[in-house]
């Protein structure tokens, strides 16, 4: 990473980053986080994020103040932004189509989510609906 980096991430979003994001992005190592219930939650590395063209090719399209953060296993993409309700955090899967219309919100703020466990039933509730529609379950 290089020092300007995290303001390339920063113009990339479109949109004023969470402090709490901003650390860890600063931190330069990716976090995983088994969530109960869930999968893995894999924060990304920053130069990935940059990269968000080249591995969500269609993201920034759907997307135009948000910043993918991480992924899962399952197949799903984490953003930070503006959605159908409002800015928060949203979870989507990478494959389902349109990033905006199809994305579930799951939390209010970084905080919310990953300190007090805000939106964890929705997470799940999303999981299981994503397995659904992929045949998993």
């Amino acid at each position: 990473m290089t020092p300007g980096d995290i303001q390339k991430v920063a113009e990339l979003a479109q949109i004023p980053l969470p402090k709490m994001l901003i650390n860890i992005l600063e931190e330069g190592i990716i976090y995983g986080f088994k969530i109960k219930g869930t999968s893995i939650i894999n924060f990304m590395y920053v130069t990935y994020i940059i990269n968000v063209g080249d591995n969500y090719p269609y993201f920034k399209v759907d997307i135009k103040e948000g910043l993918n953060f991480a992924t899962d296993l399952g197949g799903n993409v984490y953003y930070y932004g503006k959605g159908q309700e409002g800015v928060g955090l949203y979870v989507v899967g990478s494959g389902d189509g349109n990033f905006f219309e199809e994305a579930t919100k799951f939390g209010d703020t970084f905080e919310d989510f990953f300190i007090e466990g805000k939106g964890i039933d929705i997470l799940k509730m999303h999981q299981i609906r994503h397995k659904q529609l992929r045949g998993y379950v």
